[in-house]
């Protein structure tokens, strides 16, 4: 098994865009849903971190833009980030932002070469996808957020209200909401939604 100090260390890897879970939480003026979420991923047992860009052990602080780390998935290791995003102008109605993101470089150095997921028709390893489908489900959990989606470098991109009207482009992404939003989607948009129970 590959040392964690030096694949964090490892910059060929980290570089490229993100292949990433993105959450959109809650409104800007709420902070507490987002110090749930960071608190709760970095004690995950099968997380270490959070480390500046030397390794060295730093404390979790949502102040912090964002927290690098290693996920050991199955018997894989891997460099990820959480990122925490709040949107301030105007901070009433912005929204809070959570992100799980891996660099598509890491994923292939890790993963294999197969494992591409920043082209058309993605290919992301079967277990990295049901470690953010979980997590997806346990941060519903802790907080019901409005929307979320995983995909190649979509943070921000989509929010709830663009699904409350029929979207007038092709959209390759699946997104998932509680069943309490369900009702605010048009129906058009309906087939790209995931319920989470």
């Amino acid at each position: 098994m590959t040392d964690a100090k030096e694949l964090f260390c490892d910059k060929s890897i980290r570089c490229g865009g993100f292949y990433e879970l993105c959450i959109q939480v809650c409104l800007s003026v709420d902070t507490k849903p987002i110090e749930t979420y960071t608190n709760h991923i970095w004690k995950l047992e099968n997380v270490d971190g959070p480390y500046d860009n030397e390794f060295n052990k730093i404390t979790v602080n949502i102040e912090n833009y964002e927290h690098q780390g290693i996920i050991q998935i199955d018997k894989y290791l891997i460099p990820f980030r959480t990122f925490n995003i709040r949107e301030q102008e105007p901070v009433e109605t912005g929204y809070n932002w959570f992100d799980i993101s891996f660099h598509t470089a890491a994923i292939e150095s890790v993963f294999g070469n197969e494992y591409q997921t920043w082209i058309e028709n993605p290919n992301p390893p079967k277990i990295l996808q049901n470690f953010l489908l979980n997590a997806m489900k346990k941060l519903f959990n802790l907080y019901s957020f409005q929307l979320a989606f995983i995909d190649y470098e979509v943070s921000g991109q989509y929010y709830l209200g663009d699904l409350k009207n029929k979207l007038n482009y092709s959209i390759p992404v699946q997104f998932f909401i509680g069943r309490e939003n369900f009702n605010q989607i048009a129906e058009e948009n309906r087939n790209l939604i995931k319920i989470i129970d």
